[in-house]
């Protein structure tokens, strides 16, 4: 069991998508705040201490960033179920193993690319921002506390993972039972959006299955960032559980 973990993770993060994910990622964080990076260049006074830090703290809240998760975390291994399926590879991995354990490889392996292309991404960002703005920065104040803006960050990164990690598992969960690669894309991002328009347009103290309010949770979380923690959680239960039932009679079938 545990070599099947480690084999469906390893395969997860050991792939040319799941490289240029993290690439894409830090990517779209420059190009959504290209205004903020040009006004920051064009400055001829020193930007505030820790401005690169406050520069990728903003930028997770850009649109841009909110259309391209639900994508982005999808590309590395949500289909890897179908590619499996199409190649015969399936039958030819289950005979060596069992059932459970094919599941759970694949599973951990969705959830940890899923997760973990997202928060490198920002940590590529955060890394080449401090690089670019570091310079045009100006002194920190005298008696002036110093941002955290790098452990606001690392704190925010365990809902980020779980996030990413949930999405992915999505998209392979649905592609798994519409045995089509283009769902494993697709079904993220449509049902990120569908729960984005009806907490935004309908019910707006719904705040439980706000995508949004996962990665950012606010007062109106009575257990802080363990709520928001605990929803994602369940969803990665009950997707995996689906996921598992998708894989039993595609397999019964063979």
């Amino acid at each position: 069991m545990r070599i099947a973990i480690t084999s469906g993770i390893r395969q997860s993060i050991m792939t040319r998508r799941f490289i240029l994910g993290i690439l894409f990622m830090a990517a779209v964080i420059f190009l959504s705040s290209i205004d903020a990076m040009t006004e920051a260049f064009r400055s001829e006074e020193p930007l505030a201490y820790g401005w690169h830090g406050d520069f990728i703290l903003k930028a997770l809240d850009a649109d841009a960033i909110t259309i391209c998760l639900p994508i982005v975390c999808a590309l590395p291994y949500a289909a890897s179920f179908v590619d499996d399926v199409k190649t015969n590879y399936l039958k030819l991995y289950i005979s060596r193993t069992s059932n459970r354990g094919y599941i759970l490889g694949k599973a951990a392996g969705c959830l940890v690319s899923g997760g973990a292309v997202i928060v490198l991404g920002l940590w590529l960002a955060y890394g080449v921002s401090a690089v670019l703005f570091t310079p045009l920065e100006g002194p920190l104040e005298p008696d002036a506390e110093a941002p955290e803006y790098a452990m606001t960050l690392l704190r925010n990164c365990g809902l980020i993972f779980l996030s990413g990690g949930f999405w992915s598992l999505f998209g392979m969960t649905m592609s798994a039972l519409m045995e089509s690669m283009y769902i494993a894309y697709a079904a993220p991002f449509i049902f990120y959006y569908v729960l984005i328009i009806l907490c935004e347009r309908y019910f707006t103290s719904l705040y439980v299955v706000y995508p949004k309010a996962w990665l950012s949770p606010g007062e109106e979380w009575s257990m802080g960032r363990w709520g928001p923690a605990l929803v994602i959680g369940e969803l990665i239960a009950v997707t995996a559980l689906g996921f598992g039932a998708a894989v039993r009679k595609r397999v019964r079938s063979l």
